[in-house]
Formats: C-alpha cells, structure tokens, sequence
C-alpha cells in the first residue's frame, strides 16, 4: 500500500525512508505534545485566563507564522557543504526537545512574570520548530525525483506523524496523573530526541537546485504568481482558521464528558482513522487524485460534525464513535499537504525556472501556523465570552459554547474550503508529472561529493 510495485525505481533505501520516517515521529511527538496539551497547561496549571491564552496564541502564532517565509527563503539561500536541508535539520535535533520542555515549565514568576515567561518560550520554540519543519518536508524533493517515490517517503512520514498523535493522546494525560506534567514532558522529549537523531546519518539529498539564490522580494513575487498554491491555502485557511475543536477537545472531554479519564479515549478516537487511512494514501491518489480526496474528507467531516451536535453528548461511546467518523474527513486532506507543496515545487520550477523549495514549504508551515493562530486566538476568546472558569463544573452555557466549538464551528470552514477547491483548483497529477519530466531536462546540481 505504501510501497511502490517496481522496487528498481527507488532512489531511496528502505534504511533512509526509515530514517525519514522516525524524524516525524519524534519532531510530531513534540508537536502534538504542545497542540493538545499546552492550551490547558497554561489555563488549568498556570493560571492564565483562556482570553490571555488566546491573545498569547494569536500574538505568537501570527509572529512566528510571518518569519516562515523568512526562514523559507533563508533556507533556500543556504547551501552548506553538508547539504541544503539536512544541516538545519540536524541542528534542530536537540534543540527543539530542549525548548519543549521548557515550555511546560512553571517558573513561579508571579502573574505578569509567568505570561511573560509564556510568551517569551512559545515563540522561541515557535522559530525552532520551524527551522526543522521546512527542510524535513523540503528534503523530500532532494532525495528523488521520482513522484511516486515522493509520495511514499512523504506518506510514512504522515504515518509517522498520525503514530506520534495516537502516543501523546493515549497516553499524556493518564500518566500526567501518576507522575505530573514536567517529568511526562521531560520523558516524551527525550524519545523525541532519540527517534529523530537516525536521519543525520541515513539521509542523502541527491539533488541541489543550480538556480540563482532568490531573493525575498523574488519568493514573494514567485508565490504571487502561482495560482494553484494560492487557491489551495485559500482553502485551507477557510477549514483550519475554523477549526476552534483544537482548542476545544481537551475542555469538553473535561468538562461536558465528565473528566480527565476521558481525554485519551477522546484523542485515540480521534488520531486512529487517520493511522489506518494514511496506508492507503498512495493507492487513493492514484485513482482518485488528491483534488477529489481533499474535497471529499472535507465534506465527510463536516456531514459527521453536524451530526455529532445533533446526536449530543449524553452518551460519551456514542461522541467517541462519532468522533473516528468526524475525523476521517479531517485526516484525509491533512495527509495531503506536503504532497500538494511537492506539486508547488514543481509547478513553479516549470514555470519561472526557480526551484524554490524552502520558500514554498515554508509557506505549508505559515499557514498551518497563522490558522492555528486564528484559530486558537478565537478558541481562547470564546471560552472567555462562554465564561470558561478553570478547574470548577462549568454552566450549561460554557458546556453549550465548548460543544459548538467543538462541532459546528470546524464543519462550517471544513464546507467552505471544499468549495475554493471546487470551483477554483484544477492542477492535476499527470500535470505534474509531466512539470516533473520537463524539469528533469535541468534537474539541478548533484549536492557537493556524490
């Protein structure tokens, strides 16, 4: 399912896709870490106010989504002796662990001090994550040139990313209970940093773009150029900047489920259809193109959603079950992203004659983060506006706006990114592979000692 039929066309060896794959295991590790747990850290542990949070959120996430880009077209004017991608990616191997756990530090500065604290750790951590994110989806255009190959080395990488996902939900918050939040954090870290270190011996990148460094003002004028990544980030930030059950899943396991014990159930629910689906990617794009899946996750989860707050959550087995459902739709889009950049490489290497890669993954890691900004930024209001208090039995009017974020919120965005893909996106597979065929008659530079 995720290996090619004629294993003679790799350029990869199964120990480097390996490698490629536990990177996103540990580096997703740390992310899920922070996108499900962080938000009530800081509520329920620190004591900071969910509108504070939110602010916090919005402030840091947009900053950090800005200097994506920056750090896009830093990447793709740097050419170390070592390679293009893998140096930062090695650099970042350690410290983004580190930064990590200081995150889920309570420094006991008072209230001012601790938000400050807050912020001043987010945003570091922010900047890192983003010096390995973009070279680690980039790298995936250096190993080879083949698309099919691409698209397995890419989709164990989202395997392992989902595998990642289906540990920290499962097992998080149980073990918070038994041994509190700094020595889980610190344990999780530590396997973070063991599963990534393979990469910097296994991988190679086989291939370096021979075209003049841009400049910034040459990748801006690139991405406004290039109609397909712009009509598919429109759709994506309509679905994510909505998508206010990030922020809400935690509290309405919490709070309207009826307690701690449900969270992990909730997250696995939610992280096993994307697991499971993830095998059958390569075989889905094949057939159907990865237009057709986009749209129609969307529009599954947002149908399931509906559902979900029509149904309610009287019976928790029930929300659990609708959940898996819900969620294949939200996981059969997000599978897609770093194939879509791939294609975007392409497309913008046939068509201006640049092979861009940093900046255009880079551009997957700002919206991701600007979404998450909007969207966590929202989150923290609303739970302010339906008068969330920490670590007391909610109203029924907190329960009621908990559970609107949680469901009809996502499913709304979910509709209208569907749409924006509908009407406006038409890039094909065959298309690219034939941007692919036409780009290899100048495929760039082999890196220096291949």
């Amino acid at each position: 399912m995720v290996e090619l039929e004629n294993s003679r066309s790799l350029e990869t060896s199964r120990i480097e896709r390996t490698s490629y794959g536990l990177f996103f295991l540990g580096q997703n590790i740390i992310f899920m870490l922070a996108l499900m747990f962080l938000n009530l850290f800081y509520t329920d542990v620190l004591g900071i106010s969910a509108a504070a949070v939110g602010l916090l959120f919005l402030i840091a996430r947009t900053w950090d989504a800005i200097n994506d880009p920056i750090l896009g077209t830093i990447v793709d004017r740097c050419n170390f002796k070592g390679g293009k991608f893998l140096p930062w990616i090695k650099t970042v191997n350690v410290l983004l662990p580190l930064a990590t756990f200081a995150l889920f530090v309570n420094p006991n500065l008072g209230s001012t001090g601790t938000l400050i604290y807050a912020y001043v750790t987010y945003i570091l951590w922010g900047m890192i994550y983003t010096l390995c994110d973009v070279p680690i989806f980039a790298l995936s255009t250096a190993m080879t040139r083949n698309q099919d190959e691409r698209v397995i080395i890419l989709t164990w990488g989202r395997i392992a990313a989902l595998i990642a996902g289906f540990i920290v939900a499962g097992t998080t918050m149980p073990l918070i209970e038994e041994l509190g939040w700094t020595m889980v954090v610190g344990i999780l870290a530590a396997v973070a940093t063991l599963v990534m270190t393979p990469i910097r011996f296994f991988a190679a990148e086989r291939y370096r773009a021979s075209s003049k460094v841009p400049s910034l003002a040459d990748s801006l004028t690139h991405l406004k150029n290039h109609r397909p990544l712009l009509i598919f980030y429109s759709a994506v930030f309509l679905t994510a900047a909505a998508n206010t059950a990030l922020v809400a899943g935690t509290y309405f396991a919490i709070y309207n489920l009826g307690g701690t014990q449900w969270v992990a159930p909730l997250m696995v629910a939610q992280m096993l259809p994307g697991l499971v689906l993830a095998f059958f990617i390569p075989l889905l794009i094949r057939h159907l193109g990865k237009k057709t899946i986009f749209i129609g996750g969307m529009l599954f989860g947002a149908t399931f959603g509906v559902v979900q707050y029509f149904v309610g959550y009287e019976n928790p087995y029930v929300v659990i079950a609708l959940q898996s459902l819900k969620s294949v739709g939200a996981f059969l889009p997000m599978l897609l992203f770093g194939m879509f950049s791939a294609d975007f490489v392409e497309y913008g290497h046939h068509a201006t004659g640049r092979r861009l890669e940093g900046i255009v993954f880079s551009i997957q890691t700002f919206a991701s983060k600007f979404t998450q900004a909007i969207s966590a930024g929202l989150g923290g209001i609303l739970l302010s506006w339906y008068g969330y208090t920490p670590n007391i039995e909610q109203n029924a009017e907190t329960k009621e706006g908990i559970f609107v974020m949680f469901t009809l919120l996502p499913a709304v965005g979910a509709v209208l990114g569907a749409l924006v893909m509908y009407r406006f996106y038409t890039l094909t597979e065959t298309e690219v592979q034939s941007m692919i065929d036409q780009n290899q008659q100048n495929p760039g530079e082999p890196p220096d000692g291949s």
